[in-house]
């Protein structure tokens, strides 16, 4: 029944079955948490279980058309329509449930003020940290080491320590305080309870973003930043998370910029005797770090490449530049 490989009926069912396995391969990705702590990798990785799909229902579709009769491949359509309204509603509702959460979290920012004092019910919703929810930050005396982020898509709970007993393990330390994670249901995460003085670098969880700035390390734990507004520090487990030195960190940020262009110079080589360049530019996104220089790439609003540099990004313990995590 080659024949029917070219039939109009045949081609609607190869238009619908690839529609139809794309939503479900999405959902299979949802399902199996395909994206889970890929941070801003996680949408592509979906967005592939979803071309997979849609390759595996097209092959199928074909195979199909060419063994089943007219009627049956009528029914296969009717079907794979109901699957294609199916998934159509099912992500709808989802997406409205995600907006209507985030909109309840900004009213409830908004209504909220920060407690001057632990108490029992630390919702988190009710803590500082959204002060410091932008994903740029300016440079500051103490740059410290690096950042540090939690792996709360494993360990659920991020435990702070006070005063170290130098010699002993995290398991003979008592926390003073935690953090708690909630797994939202779109497949998110969101901070479930938190100390009221908890105001780290950065938090914007929707894109999988929790940082703390570390201030000192050790064999077992990570001394970090917990309140940017008083400099106010308290030490994790080591292992409970990733350190991230500033050279990983910020090759890994999408753009870096001067707080004040007029007085700083991109040069064409890693010291300050070398050449300068004026190309115009609006980004400068790192491609590679040496000591106390950077290489960049000299990008548009548009972000197309308009040539490439090298900045000093760091002088004296103190960062030259300020960054963006996502835009």
């Amino acid at each position: 029944m080659a024949h029917q490989l070219f039939k109009p009926f045949s081609f609607l069912m190869y238009f619908l079955a690839l529609i139809a396995f794309f939503f479900l391969g999405l959902i299979y990705a949802g399902i199996t948490e395909a994206g889970k702590g890929q941070m801003l990798a996680g949408g592509a990785i979906v967005f592939g279980y979803g071309v997979i799909g849609a390759f595996i229902g097209l092959c199928l579709a074909l195979v199909l058309a060419y063994n089943l009769k007219r009627h049956f491949i009528i029914k296969i359509n009717v079907l794979l329509a109901l699957i294609i309204a199916a998934s159509f509603a099912y992500f709808t509702i989802k997406y409205q449930k995600r907006q209507k959460e985030k909109e309840q979290q900004k009213m409830e920012q908004k209504k909220t003020k920060r407690p001057t004092a632990p108490v029992e019910n630390k919702k988190a919703k009710t803590i500082a940290m959204v002060a410091k929810n932008n994903s740029a930050i300016k440079p500051k005396s103490h740059m410290g080491l690096g950042m540090f982020t939690p792996n709360f898509h494993e360990n659920k709970t991020l435990y702070f320590y006070g005063n170290l007993t130098q010699g002993k393990s995290v398991q003979e330390h008592t926390p003073i305080d935690s953090i708690t994670f909630k797994q939202l249901e779109y497949g998110g995460f969101d901070i479930a309870t938190a100390p009221p003085w908890l105001v780290p670098d950065h938090l914007k969880l929707d894109y999988d973003m929790l940082y703390f700035k570390v201030q000192s390390i050790s064999h077992d734990f990570t001394e970090v930043t917990v309140n940017t507004t008083n400099n106010k520090t308290g030490f994790v487990d080591r292992y409970a998370g990733k350190l991230m030195y500033w050279p990983e960190f910020l090759l890994g940020v999408n753009s870096v910029e001067f707080p004040n262009p007029e007085i700083h110079n991109i040069f064409t080589r890693p010291f300050e005797e070398a050449g300068t360049i004026n190309t115009p530019y609006s980004f400068m996104r790192p491609l590679k770090i040496k000591d106390e220089w950077m290489y960049v790439a000299l990008l548009d609003y548009n972000f197309n490449m308009k040539g490439h540099g090298w900045i000093r990004w760091k002088k004296d313990g103190k960062m030259l530049i300020i960054y963006s995590l996502l835009s």
